[in-house]
């Protein structure tokens, strides 16, 4: 990853396909929501690593913990349904994939779409099984923290990108 973008390609870039379909299993959708928790701690760790400056370094580390804290609290719900929170390796291998030769804006433009189809997700988890709407409403709220970090990064709001993700509480 690199901290400038000398990018010249102008293309304007689509959304990504939707992430579940509405047939999905409830097993499905919290599979791919824990495992996606898996591959954002492993990318923003990786970024973190491979990163020269230092405060988008540190910014991702601040990230990856969000991820991490995230995964752990709906841990549990998975248990309750008797689903593994294994790390998928393929995620892992994804993650370092994906931590290479993409700059900062760029990144946090993909971040932005990323969150656009997540929260979907998380939100059909809380009406499929509303007894988890702790669980999915979690989701949710980290998904727009990140979604609120990488805008202000793309805005020029550095100092106060990561408030929103502050200010969850299970990042207290």
């Amino acid at each position: 990853m690199t901290d400038t973008d000398t990018s010249t390609d102008t293309s304007s870039d689509t959304s990504p396909p939707s992430i579940f379909s509405p047939e999905d299993s409830l097993e499905e959708l919290w599979v791919r929501a824990y495992q996606g928790e898996v591959l954002g701690e492993a990318l923003f760790g990786a970024i973190a690593d491979r990163l020269d400056e230092a405060e988008h370094a540190r910014k991702m580390r601040v990230l990856a913990t969000l991820e991490r804290k995230t995964k752990e609290a709906i841990a549990p719900a998975l248990e309750r349904a008797a689903i593994s929170t294994d790390p998928d390796p393929a995620m892992l291998e994804l993650a370092d994939a994906l931590a290479v030769d993409v700059t900062w804006a760029a990144f946090m433009s993909a971040t932005v779409e990323i969150t656009k189809q997540y929260i979907p997700l998380y939100e059909r988890i809380g009406e499929l099984d509303p007894t988890e709407s702790a669980a999915s409403e979690l989701l949710v709220a980290h998904e727009v923290a990140l979604r609120a970090f990488a805008d202000k990064e793309l805005a020029g709001d550095t100092t106060t990108s990561l408030q929103a993700v502050d200010a969850l509480a299970h990042m207290r």
